[in-house]
């Protein structure tokens, strides 16, 4: 009765595969969902507080069992990540998809997606809370707080205060990995939704 089965599914029809620039979308999300399940393997053993997060990063990649290959897992996703969400985005400008009917939302939701790749790029740098990481945090609010209007107030959003501290490294851990990764699920949501309405290639 297995067999029958596994024959059964075995045997039924397939769609024709699509080429890899076609395949981008699906490509993302599988990026997406390996960054989501390295990134909770991870914070089992993270500490965010500012006396502990060098050492527990040296722990994961020096003592836990396969710490080193589950880190490096996840920041070479996510430079993939960013690298397919901008290719998505350059085939998209290229096919001026944003002309559909559907398009400039999408257009609108994919510019979206690839500021928060390099949003989660940033602040997942700044989590070993090293003398470099320490120093491009700061750069990063100084670039953040001379936005016009509303820089002064995401700046002090980023580092959860008037200046970078304990706090701050909090703040980056919190964004990284709660609020990002829900912002990316339901973005990623809204994108199959548009796919399907024609509005995204």
């Amino acid at each position: 009765m297995i067999g029958s089965a596994l024959r059964a599914w075995m045997s039924r029809p397939t769609a024709p595969r699509e080429s890899l620039l076609r395949d981008l979308g699906r490509l993302a999300v599988l990026l997406f969902g390996v960054e989501v399940v390295t990134g909770s393997l991870l914070a089992l053993y993270y500490e965010p507080v500012p006396e502990a997060a060098y050492r527990s990063v040296g722990t994961i990649t020096g003592t836990v069992t396969l710490g080193w290959l589950v880190r490096s897992l996840h920041h070479v996703t996510g430079h993939a990540l960013l690298v397919v969400v901008a290719l998505f985005l350059a085939r998209a400008f290229l096919l001026r998809s944003f002309l559909r009917p559907a398009g400039r939302r999408a257009w609108v939701l994919a510019v979206g997606l690839l500021f928060l790749a390099i949003a989660f790029l940033m602040t997942g740098s700044a989590l070993p809370w090293d003398q470099e990481a320490y120093w491009r945090t700061v750069i990063t609010a100084n670039l953040v707080s001379g936005i016009p209007l509303l820089g002064g107030w995401l700046a002090d959003v980023f580092r959860g205060g008037p200046e970078v501290s304990g706090t701050t490294l909090v703040r980056l851990f919190a964004l990284h990995g709660l609020v990002f990764p829900w912002l990316a699920f339901g973005g990623l949501l809204l994108a199959r939704r548009f796919r399907r309405q024609g509005g995204m290639p």
